[in-house]
């Protein structure tokens, strides 16, 4: 019988939407494309660890344990899609792949196969190898926390959450073996139909065209991968040869088998000429973070800007399951010009003992000497004191005046000195959100609107009658980035102001920070500051301000300006309502 709906225009998903609508269309080919292209560098990944684990087994003289047991940790559409990308286009096993999931019951379609699906985190991260988490970022920080004692040290975390920064996931983890990708997107006519070729991930990789556009530095579909990725990667085998206990000389050698070259040396992996010795090849490779080798520059960052086009070997054939297959000749030409940069060895961590101080965070560029005790992290974590807790707040001293006074720039020539040491915010959250919007509603100027890609920078002068400066924000319906420095320049004027400004145009400050980050980029965190007379307190990152107030304060450092920075530059079409109010306490 023939069905006259088959490909009738009128009944399409387009065809109900508006022409506004309609511009929006772009964001279902962007969204495919990151699952698409994430989901083929995830499983390019696993293929590199197995063809290392089976040659670093036949190094040891043992078979029996060459396969990686795979866990994914969320059952949704990504999980879901890279679960069935493992079993079309990989080797690996139904019975090595594990997922935890809250509906197990919704593969059915996966676990009549063979793969192991329930709802037990704990249970999975005891078992991986290399563990994919593919959770939205509200479930993350719980996730992290049933999990993070229970992660083997050399357990790979691969990260699907872009929401959440690398740092604080290596936080909320206790863990520092992490990889987390990050996508740009450029302009690219063909985005829609490259990515929209298929619905099924698997399928989509079987076709040549989308193929090449999930290649690291393609063009060909917008999307682009940032190449720390391919530092992380490598670095990550490195650690993977160290965990085994394989000496420096015989790492070398191994992963120049690997990818049939010859150009993998000490001096590829660290810039010290002391941190590996090439006349004593049994000593291990230092321990280098993940985490620095996505945020710093190495050795092999500068190869990669270098060799660009070198990154094409890191997918295409092997995603599609070919990676043996290859010609020599050709793997050896797109490999010739790469190199690394190093890790070693680390030991299975206790719960009850921070599983930092088993790992060596080196930076590439100096000797490593590996600490007694290793430092706490500095991330800015919550500390969850009560809003009620430590001081009681004075009477507000009124909401900052919305106005055009545009803040005024001292120049600076010649040296600058250090700055101060800056001591850290102490933060809360309540979940009182409706009681606060309800009496900030009748306080003049406590309610504003943040529009799309719009910076508010809210400039608090330190008084001398106070102590330290307070603040409490909550917002309707989507989260707000929030930041805060400190502007060590003479006070002026005791005005609270506040600032507007496009993304694009920030404050003159901007322009002076250096850093691999960009501006506007809260998913990052804030720049390092350079020869600049700010200070950083908080890093601008997204809040969850929808869900629960967010609060804090901060013990007047000296003379200055605080300079709060309620961010929405991230968000491409929604306005933020932002419900605030900052005072001076004693």
């Amino acid at each position: 019988m023939l069905d006259f709906t088959t490909n009738l225009n009128s009944l399409g998903f387009e065809a109900g939407l508006s022409e506004v609508e309609k511009e929006l269309l772009f964001l279902r080919s962007r969204s495919a494309g990151l699952t698409v292209s994430g989901c083929a560098h995830a499983v390019f990944v696993y293929e590199l660890f197995r063809l290392l684990r089976k040659k670093l087994s036949a190094e040891n003289g043992c078979t029996a344990n060459t396969h990686l047991s795979v866990g994914i940790l969320g059952g949704g559409h990504v999980g879901k899609q890279l679960a069935k990308l493992f079993l079309h286009s990989s080797d690996l096993k139904p019975c090595d792949i594990n997922i935890s999931t809250k509906r197990p019951e919704n593969l059915g379609e996966i676990s009549n196969i063979g793969v192991e699906c329930y709802f037990d985190n704990i249970r999975l991260a005891k078992r991986a190898d290399l563990l994919f988490l593919c959770v939205l970022p509200s479930h993350l920080p719980q996730v992290c926390s049933d999990i993070r004692c229970h992660l083997s040290s050399d357990c790979l975390v691969y990260s699907f959450t872009s929401a959440v920064p690398l740092n604080r996931l290596a936080m909320l983890l206790e863990h520092r073996f992490i990889i987390k990708p990050q996508y740009e997107f450029v302009a690219c006519d063909d985005v829609t139909t490259i990515w929209l070729l298929h619905n099924q991930v698997s399928a989509a990789l079987k076709h040549e065209e989308v193929l090449s556009a999930s290649l690291p530095l393609s063009m060909n579909g917008g999307l682009f991968l940032d190449q720390r990725w391919v530092s992380a990667v490598l670095y990550a085998l490195l650690n993977m040869c160290t965990a085994a206990e394989l000496g420096s000389g015989k790492t070398l050698l191994l992963l120049n088998e690997l990818f049939e070259t010859k150009t993998f040396t000490y001096h590829s992996f660290v810039n010290s000429p002391s941190a590996s010795d090439p006349n004593k090849p049994d000593d291990l490779f230092p321990w280098v973070s993940l985490v620095d080798a996505q945020t710093k520059d190495t050795p092999l960052t500068d190869l990669v800007l270098r060799n660009k086009a070198t990154l094409l070997l890191l997918q295409h054939h092997r995603v599609a399951g070919e990676m043996e297959k290859l010609e020599t000749s050709e793997l050896q030409s797109r490999l010739s010009s790469l190199s690394v940069s190093s890790f070693p060895g680390i030991t299975s961590k206790n719960c009850e003992t921070n599983p930092l101080n088993s790992l060596q965070s080196t930076d590439l560029s100096r000797t490593v000497i590996q600490p007694d005790n290793q430092s706490k992290m500095d991330d800015n974590s919550n500390n969850k004191e009560s809003p009620q807790s430590t001081e009681e707040p004075s009477a507000s001293l009124g909401k900052a005046e919305a106005g055009d006074t545009q803040e005024s720039s001292t120049s600076h020539s010649g040296e600058k000195k250090a700055l101060p040491p800056m001591k850290p915010a102490s933060t809360w959250t309540s979940v009182a959100v409706k009681e606060l919007k309800t009496k900030l509603r009748q306080e003049k100027d406590s309610v504003v609107t943040v529009y799309r890609g719009d910076i508010m920078t809210v400039h608090v002068p330190v008084v001398p009658e106070a102590k330290r400066v307070c603040w409490e924000f909550a917002t309707d319906g989507y989260d707000i980035g929030f930041g805060i420095y400190f502007d060590w320049s003479p006070v002026t004027s005791r005005a609270i102001t506040v600032h507007i400004s496009e993304s694009s145009d920030d404050e003159d400050e901007d322009d002076e920070l250096e850093g691999p980050v960009v501006p506007g980029d809260v998913e990052k965190g804030s720049k390092s500051v350079n020869n600049s007379n700010l200070g950083e307190i908080l890093p601008v990152y997204r809040q969850d301000s929808h869900l629960a107030v967010q609060g804090g304060s901060h013990e007047f450092p000296g003379d200055g300006t605080y300079q709060l920075k309620f961010d929405n530059s991230y968000s491409l079409w929604r306005n933020k309502t932002l419900f605030y109010r900052v005072y001076y306490s004693a």
